[in-house]
C-alpha cells in the first residue's frame, strides 16, 4: 500500500468491549437438540513435528458436550508468531476471547452478546487534515476488522474494501487478507483522505468532527 502524505492528522481511538459471555447456538449431538455452547476459554493444541493444530473449546451448557472451533490447522510452527504460540499454550484469556468472537461470526452459528464499538475523538479533524489515524483498543471481544471499521466509521464495507484495494488505507501490522481477520488490540490504521473517493472522504470528515 502507498504511504500517506504529510500534514495534520485527526486521531481516533476505537474501543471494543463486551460484558457478555462468548456463546453460540448449534445442534448438540448428545442432547439431539439445538443448544447453547459457551466458550471454555481453553485451547486444545496438538503439535506433530513442525506442524501445529489448535482449537478453541466450546461446551454445551446442558450436557457439557464439547465442540472445537479450529484456530490453526496443519500450520507450520515457523510461521506462527512466538507470542501467539505462547498464548495458546497458556490459554491466554484475551486470545481465547478474540477467537471466540471470531467463531460466533463465522456464519455457521448464531452469536450472543455482540461487542460494543465506541469511537473516541482524540484530535478532531480540521480543514488542514489530510490523514486520519485510528488505534484499536479491544478488551475481551473482537470483531472482524472490516466489520469493525465499517461500524466505527459509519461506512459501508464496500467503502472499507475500496480504501484497502486502492491503497488509501494502511494497516499496521500488515497481514494478508487483514480485513477478513479478527481485529487486534493495538492495531493501527491510517487513512489518506486525498486518496479516498470524494464521497467517502466527506463522510469520514463528518465522522471525525468533534
Amino acid at each position: 500500500m502507498s504511504g500517506v502524505k504529510s500534514g495534520t492528522a485527526a486521531r481516533l481511538l476505537v474501543e471494543v468491549t463486551s460484558k457478555s459471555e462468548i456463546a453460540l447456538h448449534r445442534h448438540c449431538p448428545r442432547c439431539k437438540l439445538p443448544r447453547r455452547f459457551a466458550s471454555s476459554g481453553k485451547f486444545r493444541v496438538n503439535a506433530q513435528k513442525r506442524r501445529i493444530d489448535a482449537w478453541l473449546i466450546f461446551r454445551c451448557t446442558v450436557c457439557d458436550d464439547r465442540w472445537n472451533w479450529p484456530v490453526h490447522e496443519r500450520r507450520s510452527v515457523g510461521t506462527l508468531d512466538p507470542t501467539e504460540l505462547d498464548a495458546l499454550m497458556r490459554n491466554d484469556p484475551d486470545l481465547a476471547a478474540r477467537h471466540g468472537w471470531a467463531a460466533t461470526q463465522a456464519g455457521n452459528a448464531a452469536a450472543e452478546g455482540d461487542p460494543t464499538v465506541s469511537l473516541i475523538i482524540q484530535e478532531p479533524i480540521t480543514a488542514a487534515t489530510r490523514t486520519i489515524e485510528l488505534v484499536l483498543a479491544i478488551t475481551g471481544a473482537g470483531l472482524r476488522l472490516d466489520r469493525l471499521l465499517a461500524q466505527a466509521l459509519a461506512l459501508a464495507r464496500r467503502e472499507i474494501e475500496a480504501m484497502d484495494r486502492t491503497g488509501a488505507m494502511t494497516l499496521r501490522p500488515a497481514a494478508p487478507k487483514a480485513l477478513r481477520r479478527s481485529a487486534g488490540n493495538g492495531q493501527r490504521i491510517t487513512i489518506d483522505l486525498d486518496a479516498c473517493s470524494a464521497e467517502t472522504a466527506a463522510r469520514l470528515r463528518r465522522r471525525a468532527q468533534a
